[in-house]
């Protein structure tokens, strides 16, 4: 018998960590239904923990699982206490730390070494059981702590009863209240008092039972539901309408669990200063008239709210009735409104359905779609393009929804007594299963919206150039997305099929001629890509054949040149020796060309290796002539503590040499090179700053063509091999330069660099 009553403990336990579990699993949008589910969870701790502490194998076990056990007795009524507070979803950063605080500082005296010893542990026939063995003072702080927790309970559960406007809820709370003080107070709480002061007998342990029936009464309350309130009949006056909405906004709540819907709603009177004008009763919801100039003021709180606070259902396509009625009220001043309010007005699609669409007119984009998946964006499409021609069709509601009933689409899909375009929320579709769903909602949608413009195009009431110019312009408005899931096209062409009317005609065919442009454009440029791919292919053969072929009788000359250079050594002729110098250098200059010829043709794979920034800098100075009248200066940003590149050195060294070369040629009249190394966001930038020249505007943007000079000895390749090198280790080149005051090429290269082997031509991975 003993040992089924400790049962109770784990089975206890286990029902309250399902129950708070399931709280959870729901993902409840408000804090106090985050609250409730984590005082179940922390009370299913204590109540396994209770069952440990009592089957533990000694008394220092024993100790150590009552510590955690109290512990956790002692902090879910603080969790408890959040949950009643948060209800209105207004707590502030000081509310919570008067909460918790308290808690946390209990806490703290419960794990000091004084207070465990205030407690006696003896053995009984059913486990171990505890009694007060002394009131320390850290029992005693730890005890009246917990009682004030117990009584903020009491009181907030009153408060709230005392305030809520709902019957039910009322009930709700009530409910709570009694089950509250039945079996946490007089059950779980007294009951352990008197066993501690030895005034019940240990052998009556019936905390887990307590803790059971505590939610079983909260799952209880949890299943309770309001009762709708039946919509008033349809009126034309703004309180009627706004009514209706209300009324909607009430009934979407009613079936919350706890009544957290209840409570937004209350928070959207609220905020909407609506308190005074709002009248609930078990037929309806009224709005009482409200003063004309306040009526944009109202507008604005509920558009604020609806964008806030998320409200589940279509409460806000709902609202749309709310803007048409306000917009006849208003007049110009509802164009404020919309302007104020357009982002969300956006995002929800209500702009697309106020004023039958007219504000479509002053919008340029809407990228509200961008981030949904193909699905939902194509159901939200097809309902911007009908929401600004509801008013139109509003003769033929009837018929339109049994067309979508008949298409098999009005499971996502409705259209509202008020013309609003419901859609229902779509269940998580694989992705690869998205592009049938598309396909099939294209299809449907677009027989049905054949239907519609057929119909409003032999009706002689309904103007049909106005509602096609909405088409084109909800189509504009949502190209890209409209495009990129097939929309677009696809409405179009079944259109021009079944409604003969030149806009429907035109707006085709100016698709069909953009998308022929642009399959022209891609085409152009593979054609382009195809030909400067066979030219570098042309050009790397001619090099490698040229190259092979100039470089032996090169090699000659130079060993013959240094051969009369040893043979001059002792004759002194210093005439003969300046020709000899001179060939050597022209000698070099047609292996620079080859040389580029090669490296610009052919297929780049870099060596990467840590390389010093001062190295590259030096080994680049010390291998070509520095003019006498140039004055070179280096400046490396925190010099020995620049960090290694990782590099191919060669490469790096052919693109130092040649803009090097590049600024002293600029300069025949002297000046100054400036060489800056210096490093940002994990990028090493390394500057050439001549004083020559400069470059003019219309000849800047083709420095890094091949074959592209402006001087009159040159091949015109030595920047475009700088820029192939420079992109094989991921980085980027660029120029910067004004006439008569000089140029600056910067060399961009990671400092985490990782080449990149290519085959033909490499595209820039920096960012300009």
């Amino acid at each position: 018998m003993c040992e089924m009553y400790e049962y109770q403990y784990l089975v206890g336990g286990a029902l309250s960590f399902l129950v708070s579990a399931y709280i959870l699993a729901k993902r409840p949008q408000t804090s106090s239904m985050k609250f409730l589910g984590l005082f179940g969870l922390v009370m299913s701790v204590w109540e396994v923990f209770t069952y440990l502490y009592r089957m533990a194998p000694d008394p220092i076990t024993t100790a150590k699982f009552f510590l955690v056990m109290i512990l956790t007795s002692h902090l879910g009524f603080p969790i408890y206490l959040l949950t009643l507070i948060s209800v209105d979803e207004r707590r502030s950063k000081r509310m919570l730390l008067l909460v918790m605080v308290p808690a946390v500082i209990q806490a703290i005296m419960m794990l000091q070494g004084d207070y465990i010893v205030s407690y006696e542990f003896f053995q009984t026939t059913s486990g171990w059981a505890y009694r007060v063995s002394s009131f320390a003072p850290l029992l005693v702080a730890a005890g009246i702590v917990f009682m004030g927790y117990l009584l903020g309970i009491v009181v907030a559960l009153l408060v709230l009863i005392r305030r809520t406007r709902f019957r039910l809820l009322r009930k709700k709370y009530l409910i709570l209240l009694v089950s509250f003080v039945s079996f946490q107070v007089a059950g779980t709480t007294l009951t352990n008092a008197l066993i501690a002061v030895r005034l019940l007998d240990p052998f009556f342990p019936m905390g887990g039972i307590f803790q059971f029936l505590t939610f079983l009464s909260i799952w209880y309350a949890l299943s309770l539901r309001e009762k709708e309130i039946p919509l008033v009949s349809r009126g034309e006056d703004f309180a009627q309408v706004y009514s209706s909405f209300l009324t909607l906004f009430y009934n979407s709540a009613v079936g919350s669990k706890l009544g957290e819907s209840l409570f937004r709603f209350r928070a959207f009177i609220a905020e909407s200063e609506l308190e005074s004008l709002v009248a609930f009763t078990e037929d309806g919801i009224t709005l009482k008239e409200a003063e004309e100039h306040d009526l944009a003021q109202l507008i604005d709180r509920n558009l604020a709210f609806l964008k806030d606070n998320h409200v589940g259902g279509n409460v806000v396509d709902c609202y749309l009735r709310v803007l048409k009625a306000a917009d006849h009220i208003l007049g110009s001043r509802f164009d404020r409104v919309v302007k104020a309010n357009e982002d969300f007005l956006k995002v929800s699609d209500l702009v697309y359905g106020i004023r039958e669409g007219t504000f479509l007119e002053t919008m340029t984009e809407d990228r509200s779609l961008d981030d949904l998946n193909d699905v939902e964006a194509c159901l939200r499409i097809y309902k911007r393009i009908l929401l600004p021609v509801m008013d139109e069709i509003q003769g033929r509601t009837k018929e339109f929804a049994a067309k979508l009933s008949e298409s098999q689409i009005d499971e996502v899909m409705s259209i509202s007594d008020y013309g609003e375009v419901l859609v229902k929320k779509v269940r998580s579709i694989e992705e690869k299963k998205q592009k049938d769903q598309v396909s099939f909602l294209m299809e449907r949608f677009n027989s049905i919206l054949s239907w519609v413009y057929g119909e409003l195009s032999v009706d002689s009431d309904a103007n049909i150039e106005d509602v096609l110019n909405k088409l084109k312009l909800v189509l504009s408005l949502n190209k890209e997305r409209a495009v990129a899931i097939g929309v677009y096209p696809s409405l179009l062409g079944t259109l021009s099929t079944r409604v003969p009317r030149s806009q429907v005609h035109k707006l085709y065919s100016d698709y069909l001629e953009e998308l022929v442009e642009e399959r022209t454009g891609e085409l152009k440029e593979a054609q382009d890509s195809l030909i400067k791919s066979q030219r570098l292919t042309a050009i790397g053969e001619a090099a490698a054949m040229v190259g092979h072929d100039l470089r032996n009788p090169l090699q000659a000359i130079v060993n013959t040149i240094y051969l009369a250079n040893k043979k001059l050594e002792s004759s002194g002729n210093d005439e003969v020796r300046e020709v000899l110098r001179t060939i050597g250098e022209q000698v070099e200059y047609m292996n620079k060309i080859v040389s580029d010829l090669q490296d610009y043709a052919r297929p780049l794979n870099p060596q990467l290796a840590e390389t010093s920034v001062h190295d590259l800098i030096n080994n680049t100075l010390a291998a070509i002539s520095v003019p006498s009248n140039v004055e070179v200066s280096i400046e490396i940003e925190h010099d020995l503590d620049f960090p290694k590149l990782t590099v191919d050195p060669s490469y790096m060294k052919r693109v130092l040499d040649n803009l090097a070369i590049n600024a002293f040629q600029a300069m025949p009249e002297g000046g100054r090179l400036t060489i800056r190394a210096y490093a940002r966001d994990s990028i090493a930038n390394i500057e050439f700053r001549d004083t020559g020249v400069g470059i003019s505007k219309e000849n800047l943007e083709k420095m890094f063509q091949p074959f592209f000079t402006t001087k009159a000895k040159g091949q015109g390749l030595g920047l475009a091999v700088c820029k192939r090198l420079v992109e094989a280790l991921n980085g980027k080149i660029t120029v910067e330069s004004k006439v008569g005051k000089g140029t600056t090429f910067s060399v961009k290269i990671p400092l985490e660099a990782k080449s990149t082997t290519e085959s033909v031509v490499l595209a820039s991975p920096l960012p300009s």
